[in-house]
Order: C-alpha cells, then sequence, then structure tokens
C-alpha cells in the first residue's frame, strides 16, 4: 500500500516579476524524513509556504494525502500538517506551556487533564519541562524556539514542516531536536520536511535531501547520493570538500571561492 504523502509537480511561485520556484518536483512520504538544503534565496522557505496554503503557486499542484490544497482552507491544511516557520522577535506575553497549548487550537483556555499531559509530555521529551511555567519574555530565543517545535509536536498532525528549527540551538539542543524529529518519523508515522543550512546535521537526520538551486531542484535522493564533492561546489559557489565519516558524507570544511574561478 502506497504511504500518504505531500506530492509537489512543476511548483512555480514568483514574487511580482523574480520567479523564486521554477517547476520543482518532489515528495514528502509518511515515515520519512526529508532535508531541504540549499543557498540563501533559492526558494527553501517559499517552498514550505506554498505547501501549507499560505503562498499559492502561480503553476503546479501540490497534494496532501491525495487532497489538492488549491482551494482548500486554511483550517482544513492545519488538521494535516503542523507548521514551524523561521524564528521571529514576535513574543508573546504567555507561560511556555501555554504557548505549547495553543497548538491543540481549542476553542477555549479550558483544556482537559488529556491535554495537559500530552502538552507536559512533549516538554519534557525536548527538556524544557522545567520551563513549564516560565513567561516566553524571560527565555532565551533557543529556548523560544524549542517551544515552538513542542507547538507542532503536540498537535501530532501527519506532517510536520520546519523552516531552520536548529536555527538559535547550541550543539547539544540541536542533537536533542534532531533525535527526536526522527523519532516522531519513525515511530509515529509523521513525515517531516525540515529546511536546514547545517548539511552536516542535514546527513545525520534525513532519510532523503533534496537540494534547490535557483529555485530549480538539483539534487534529489539518499545522503549519500546527493552530498558529494562536486555537487556542492556547483550548487553553493565554494570549494568544499566532503569525506567519509562512520560510512556517511561529512563536509569537513570549505575555503571561499569566486564564482567562476578555481
Amino acid at each position: 500500500m502506497t504511504r500518504p504523502a505531500i506530492e509537489l509537480r512543476g511548483v512555480r511561485y514568483a514574487y511580482r516579476r523574480s520567479e523564486v520556484l521554477q517547476g520543482v518536483d518532489t515528495r514528502v512520504a509518511a515515515g520519512e524524513v526529508v532535508a531541504l538544503i540549499g543557498p540563501n534565496g533559492s526558494g527553501k522557505s517559499t517552498l514550505l509556504k506554498c505547501i501549507t496554503g499560505i503562498l499559492r503557486p502561480r503553476h503546479g499542484h501540490i497534494t496532501i494525502a491525495g487532497e489538492p490544497v488549491k482551494g482548500q482552507r486554511q483550517a482544513r491544511i492545519a488538521r494535516s500538517l503542523s507548521y514551524v516557520a523561521q524564528t521571529t522577535d514576535a513574543v508573546y506575553p504567555l507561560t511556555v506551556l501555554e504557548s505549547v497549548l495553543l497548538g491543540l487550537r481549542r476553542a477555549s483556555w479550558r483544556h482537559d487533564p488529556a491535554d495537559l499531559a500530552r502538552a507536559e509530555a512533549v516538554l519534557q521529551r525536548l527538556g524544557m519541562a522545567d520551563l513549564a511555567q516560565s513567561p516566553l519574555t524571560e527565555i532565551s530565543g533557543g529556548q523560544r524556539q524549542k517551544a515552538a517545535i513542542a507547538r507542532a509536536l503536540v498537535r501530532q498532525t501527519p506532517f510536520l514542516l520546519l523552516d531552520e528549527p536548529t536555527n538559535h540551538l547550541d550543539m547539544k539542543h540541536k542533537r536533542d531536536a534532531i533525535e527526536i524529529l526522527t523519532e516522531c518519523a519513525r515511530e509515529q508515522g509523521q513525515g517531516v520536511l525540515v529546511v536546514l543550512h547545517d548539511i552536516n546535521i542535514a546527513v545525520q537526520l534525513a532519510d532523503r535531501i533534496v537540494l534547490l538551486r535557483d529555485g530549480r531542484v538539483m539534487a534529489d535522493g539518499p545522503p549519500q547520493a546527493v552530498i558529494d564533492t562536486p555537487t556542492l561546489r556547483a550548487a553553493y559557489d565554494v570549494d568544499v570538500h566532503v569525506v567519509e565519516h562512520q560510512r556517511a558524507p561529512f563536509v569537513a570544511g570549505y575555503q571561499l571561492q569566486e564564482r567562476g574561478r578555481g
């Protein structure tokens, strides 16, 4: 039986006259972790916003579990996926626990014991149980980022979309977030599409990597097939060196390289 999936076919999007996505084809299946990488301005965040229905592609088709996104109300799309945008400076006068409970989208502030237990379990899993009653205004940017991840996880939707979720996190918390996202895909059968700039994290996290360049899919496949020295040099215009580390590709370092030289 074919697993439910997010499917994109020929997706194009433009901001005014600047075309950001130029015919993107890819998919994210239930239980699969897909990392979306590429240079700044390659269309990664725009692609996530098209899937969520925040932006409407000019051409192409996007379906979630066989249902077209086009024409659906935002509330219906939200039942199928959770979205964590890039961190903003907006901080609301809520506690961490209250912000996580917002993910359940209840009609009132009154939550039953099952809701509270669910939210507290997610915070415990993210190592934030001791901050549950702390105001968002009094915690760090990295902790607010983890609260946003918790708000998405508590909803338990079929798909998770995350835009640079490890921004502002130190090494330990990056590792924790990666492990939890991977576990959600494996244990709960969630499909995860995550935008990442750290390629080594993408290799550790993802079943598949989609590399965007200038709004097009430059490579799409398992990490071993996508992450190699020639591909990364062409995508990022830098002199990178990919080596094998523990049977997986690893970007050992890079030197800046002028476009068209070297």
